[in-house]
């Protein structure tokens, strides 16, 4: 309708669009009402769609891949801090608990070939080349 030249001014309501001005291309309108002084105005600012866009389109894939090494670099500490953890509870919960069950079944199986309950059993590392004859130490 306001593309055929039939609109008048007090069919203008405020509000945003965004339209397209003949040979200007697409633009975004704002439009406001006021009343000063017994005397309504309207104000229209007209902004070319291409003048919003341009820095946009400029700036979208920089921004992407900003957004892209921040989320990186989150997930990178997250992984690093979560092997960490991981790691420090095997060693300090798992390794302990499991050593703690060996020994008793080994004092368990001890028993039931000898039918004498040992007092003590400890696992040890092996150091050097010796790795057979110091995997295990017990006390009868």
């Amino acid at each position: 309708y306001a593309r055929e030249g039939k609109m008048s001014w007090a069919d203008v309501k405020a509000g945003a669009a965004e339209v397209e001005i003949g040979d200007e291309g697409v633009q975004f309108i704002k439009v406001t009402s006021l009343t000063q002084f017994g005397v309504d105005w309207i104000g229209v600012i007209s902004i070319p769609w291409e003048s919003v866009m341009k820095e946009l389109n400029d700036t979208k894939f920089r921004t992407l891949l900003l957004g892209m090494l921040i989320v990186g670099g989150i997930k990178a500490f997250l992984e690093t801090f979560r092997a960490y953890v991981q790691t420090k509870m095997i060693k300090r919960a798992v390794i302990p608990g499991m050593r703690q069950t060996l020994e008793d079944e080994l004092l368990n199986q001890l028993q039931a070939l000898t039918g004498r309950r040992s007092s003590r059993i400890s696992l040890s590392v092996a150091c050097g080349s010796d790795t057979q004859g110091n995997a295990a130490n017990h006390e009868l």
